[in-house]
């Protein structure tokens, strides 16, 4: 007679809310060396100009990584909580003067005197090149819940902190002025409403353990990939040209 594999149960929404976040002690953006630095000031501008062109390149994908889940997504709330972010992404009609790319190509073009072009031409790293291609695989194959968890939870329950640790460190220590690093501020507030969105979706949806245990992966793999982000950052450098 064949033998039932037992499945293990769900946690209930408490415990699995706290496995979501303590999954994230010590891997948070703030954790990382190379942010304390930014924000006292002992980072090269070298290494603050990698920093921007790397971010644009991060930036510049999540309108497609959004509209991918969009696309998939079949509960019209859940749909319409991924335009809200979306419009927030792509345009100035909520969060920002522009879309959330446009301000880190504009933060990166001033900070490091480069052109539009030669910041699109940037090199990409196998590291940031993976990184991105997580993006999409999650968006493109995951469950649209855990695919909404894997941004709201993973990285921006936690990017707040960070871009007022960057926004701060460059306003007191680069000489940066604040219409000249949108890019960070329009972050600090617009991801926390992100958060409580994925949180809430991911909350009322991954019931099973299948789902649960496919979220906590999830949220191991986006911070290992932020990790090698700020550890690149730490050891990056991009010429300055004014």
């Amino acid at each position: 007679m064949a033998l039932t594999q037992v499945q293990p149960e769900a946690m209930s929404r408490d415990a699995f809310l706290k496995a979501m976040v303590s999954r994230l002690d010590g891997k948070r953006h703030a954790d990382y060396p190379f942010l304390k630095s930014v924000r006292n000031g002992t980072a090269t501008r070298e290494q603050v100009g990698f920093l921007g062109v790397a971010f644009y390149h991060f930036t510049k994908v999540t309108p497609q990584v959004l509209s991918t889940i969009h696309s998939r997504c079949e509960d019209r709330k859940i749909r319409r909580r991924i335009m809200d972010t979306l419009i927030d992404e792509d345009t100035e009609l909520r969060c920002g003067s522009k879309g959330h790319d446009a301000l880190a190509m504009d933060f990166a073009t001033r900070f490091t005197g480069w052109t539009e072009e030669e910041v699109e031409a940037f090199d990409r790293p196998k590291w940031l090149k993976d990184m991105v291609d997580y993006r999409f695989k999650v968006a493109r194959e995951m469950p649209v819940v855990i695919a909404l968890g894997n941004s709201g939870i993973a990285s921006e329950s936690h990017a707040p902190e960070m871009c007022r640790l960057i926004s701060d460190g460059l306003r007191e220590h680069y000489g940066v002025k604040d219409v000249d690093q949108e890019s960070w501020i329009v972050h600090i507030e617009g991801d926390e409403d992100h958060s409580e969105t994925a949180f809430k979706v991911v909350l009322d949806n991954c019931r099973t353990s299948e789902l649960q245990q496919m979220m906590l992966w999830c949220i191991d793999e986006y911070t290992r990939h932020w990790g090698n982000f700020w550890r690149a950052c730490e050891k990056g450098a991009v010429p300055l040209r004014k």
